[in-house]
Order: structure tokens, then C-alpha cells, then sequence
């Protein structure tokens, strides 16, 4: 019996002994490291926003270029914003402008992709109520949603949620506000301007991996 109860204390230590450790490991652990000659730790760097240029439009159109030859990649990994550039564009040409540019950013999340700029609230059919005098002129938006790309092709990006300011529109009222932004969407969900060679997007924290279509 005791000797039970000795191993469980021990245990019970040790269990404490390798938490602290672990709390504690940012000010012991590059030292060990040093000692033993072993790199520092990668820390993975968090998802940045990208910007949505012309020129990252040019790229991706360009490496999708890749995908119609039979010795192309099968898959390619793109940026946010350069994506978003090349298969938006309907939407992105009712976002505020800067020096001819669109003034947006993208960003990849996990399963999800984030778009944020400025436009006019007038241009998304104006805000009533309470909301008025808060939510007037020139507002920032940011728009979240996911790729779908239909099993007999055409890729859609759905819209789940939408913020002017800091204020979050409810559920309702994401629809109408999309068919303001891209007037081809149906619904929530705009249709993108993506080439059927694409059979499948996957979005993870920073990355965007587009997939070639079987022939």
C-alpha cells in the first residue's frame, strides 16, 4: 500500500516538476540550446495581411498558366492578396481607390479568408436607424467567407460575416450587402473569376493551396 501511495507522490511531482518546466521554458531553453549546439526553436510566424495589388493579380494569373499544360505542377500555393486580386475582381472594383490601386488587404486564415479595405456606405445601399449618423461617407469593411468550388466546376467565395466599422451586420443582411459588392452574387456567395482548371482551393493560417483538375 505505501509503496503505491510513494509512486503516485512521485508521480504527482514529477507531473508538477514537467509543467513548470514548460511555463517556464522561454527562459531556459535557448540557453540549453546554446550549450548543446542546437538552433534556436522556430516560432512560426503569425498570418500577415497581404495587399491586393495588380501585379499580384499578373502572378497568379501567370502561374495558373502552369495548370493547362500537361507537364504542369499539380498543385501551387499562391498568396491572400494576390488571389484575391486575380478572382475578385468584380468586387474589388467598388472598394475605394488609392493611386489607381485598390486599397484592400487579404488575409488567410484557417479554412477562411479575410478582405478588408474602405468603401462608401451609400454604395451598399446606405444604413437607417441608430446606425446612420455612426455609419456614414467612407467606412473601413472587412469581409469573411470560404472557397467553394462546385464538383462540375465554378469556384464561389460564401460570405459568413461582415463589419463596417466596428460594427458586425447580422446574418440577414450579409446578402444584401454582397449583391452591392459584386452584383453576380446570388445570395451570399460570389461567384469568382477562377479557370476550371482548378479543382480544389485549401486555405490554412498564411497559405493558400490551389489544385489542378484531373484530365
Amino acid at each position: 500500500m505505501f509503496g503505491c501511495i510513494g509512486r503516485l507522490v512521485v508521480l504527482g511531482v514529477l507531473l508538477v516538476a514537467g509543467a513548470v518546466a514548460y511555463l517556464t521554458r522561454a527562459s531556459w531553453e535557448p540557453t540549453v540550446r546554446a550549450r548543446l549546439g542546437l538552433k534556436p526553436a522556430v516560432v512560426a510566424a503569425a498570418p500577415a495581411w497581404e495587399p491586393v495589388t495588380p501585379e499580384g493579380a499578373l502572378r497568379v494569373r501567370t502561374a495558373l498558366d502552369g495548370f493547362r499544360r500537361p507537364t504542369g505542377p499539380a498543385f501551387m500555393n499562391v498568396h491572400a492578396g494576390d488571389l484575391v486580386a486575380f478572382a475578385f475582381d468584380s468586387m474589388m472594383r467598388g472598394w475605394r481607390s488609392d493611386a489607381g490601386r485598390a486599397h484592400a488587404e487579404a488575409l488567410a486564415g484557417e479554412n477562411v479568408v479575410s478582405i478588408r479595405g474602405t468603401v462608401a456606405v451609400k454604395d451598399l445601399g446606405g444604413v437607417s436607424g441608430p446606425l446612420a449618423g455612426v455609419l456614414d461617407g467612407d467606412q473601413p469593411i472587412e469581409v469573411r467567407g470560404r472557397f467553394e468550388v462546385a464538383a462540375g466546376g465554378g469556384t464561389h467565395f460564401r460570405v459568413e460575416r461582415i463589419a463596417l466599422k466596428s460594427v458586425v451586420l447580422p446574418s440577414a443582411a450579409i446578402g444584401a450587402v454582397v449583391r452591392r459588392l459584386a452584383p453576380a452574387a446570388d445570395g451570399a456567395a460570389i461567384p469568382l473569376a477562377l479557370p476550371r482548371d482548378v479543382a480544389d482551393i485549401r486555405v490554412t493560417a498564411g497559405r493558400i493551396t490551389l489544385y489542378k483538375a484531373a484530365r
